[in-house]
């Protein structure tokens, strides 16, 4: 039998691009919602000019020029956005990566004799419940974030020297590692997650195999992620 399908967030070669799996297809309430009227009428008319008993279209809205104080601070409330999209996103990795060790320590926990087979599904069930919760969570903040595109480096360009936006930079690239760290984390309990959904369907020994494969990544991928995300505190605040 093949191992479960990785359904998660998946980092793109080069760190820069983010992109979500279909972390969301088993949630019976994902339905795209049906395009409203409102919506249609909009798109019919927001192409039309002025006529008789019509109004003119508004111009569009002015952008500061680059080099101008105005362009600063708009440069600097980016950034600082962007810096909290990516705080948003390390909060909702800590969730997960508590759960999957959470799942995975119960594991080694069992094999060598400290917890009974009743405290090890007790602990299963505990952290699997919050399973869907913590992919969403990721989905979501990832997201999110994708939206900022290049806030920062852009306004690193736009006022250089500026306190805030060299903190928030450096800020920004500590929480990177926890992007990436808190993915493979996420990846790996999206794998798991998958795999115990279809465990009816997997014949017995390949699920173990591929159950203890999993129990030895997490010893990596976790301490990875943990080191990240206290790397965090020797960061400057981002305001």
């Amino acid at each position: 039998m093949t191992a479960a399908i990785i359904a998660g967030v998946v980092l793109l070669a080069g760190g820069g691009a983010w992109a979500v799996g279909s972390m969301l297809n088993d949630d019976p309430s994902g339905d795209a919602a049906p395009a409203t009227a409102t919506a249609a009428a909009s798109a019919t008319t927001s192409g039309s000019g002025s006529g008789a008993g019509g109004t003119a279209p508004s111009e569009a809205p002015s952008t500061a020029a680059s080099g101008t104080p105005e362009a600063a601070d708009g440069a600097r409330t980016d950034c600082v956005a962007q810096v909290k999209a990516a705080e948003d996103f390390a909060a909702a990795a800590k969730d997960s990566a508590a759960h999957w060790k959470t799942h995975t320590d119960a594991y080694l926990a069992k094999t060598s004799g400290r917890i009974t087979l009743e405290e090890t599904a007790k602990l299963y069930a505990d952290s699997k419940a919050f399973g869907l919760a913590d992919e969403k969570a990721i989905a979501a903040t990832t997201k999110a974030f994708q939206a900022t595109g290049t806030a920062c480096a852009d306004a690193a360009k736009e006022a250089a020297g500026d306190a805030t936006i060299t903190a928030c930079t450096t800020r920004l690239a500590a929480l990177d590692k926890v992007r990436t760290t808190g993915t493979t984390v996420q990846n790996e309990w999206s794998a798991h997650l998958r795999m115990m959904a279809n465990k009816a369907h997997t014949e017995m020994g390949s699920y173990h195999n591929t159950w203890v494969k999993a129990v030895d990544s997490a010893q990596k991928s976790i301490p990875a992620y943990q080191a990240a995300a206290d790397a965090v505190g020797n960061a400057p605040a981002c305001a």
